[in-house]
């Protein structure tokens, strides 16, 4: 059910100049770009991938932290179960792209994390 860490997302006042910082000095590339200001997916060689998103001051509880970490699941429903009968507050499940689903909930550091489900590739890192 729980594939594993999907990306890890960081926030910024520039996300594209951010991305190409990251192209230039790191050698990642950008893997999917979507929205003005853009939302952007980056990658190294291997496996693992950094979203960059706008940074937009107190759009919501979970921007506010300015990162979190999105855990990749093939059975959504069921991840979602698992963490409320472990006593996780969960905040409602919403639909993000390629007909995706997320859902946020903090750890007991008060870190933000979010499981995520994609039905359809939107990117190949390969």
């Amino acid at each position: 059910m729980i594939k594993g860490i999907e990306h890890f997302g960081l926030m910024a006042k520039d996300p594209e100049k951010l991305a190409h910082w990251y192209e230039k000095v790191l050698g990642f590339r950008i893997v999917f770009q979507i929205g003005s200001p853009p939302q952007i997916f980056i990658a190294g060689k291997e496996k693992g991938m950094i979203e960059i998103i706008p940074w937009e001051e107190g759009v919501s509880s979970e921007k506010d932290n300015k990162t979190h970490i999105a855990i990749e699941v093939d059975d959504f429903e069921a991840a979602i179960e698992q963490l409320r009968n472990a006593g996780v507050t969960v905040e409602e499940p919403r639909n993000i792209f390629a007909k995706g689903k997320a859902a946020f909930f903090r750890d007991i550091e008060d870190n933000v994390l979010h499981l995520v489900y994609r039905p359809e590739a939107v990117w190949s890192l390969d």
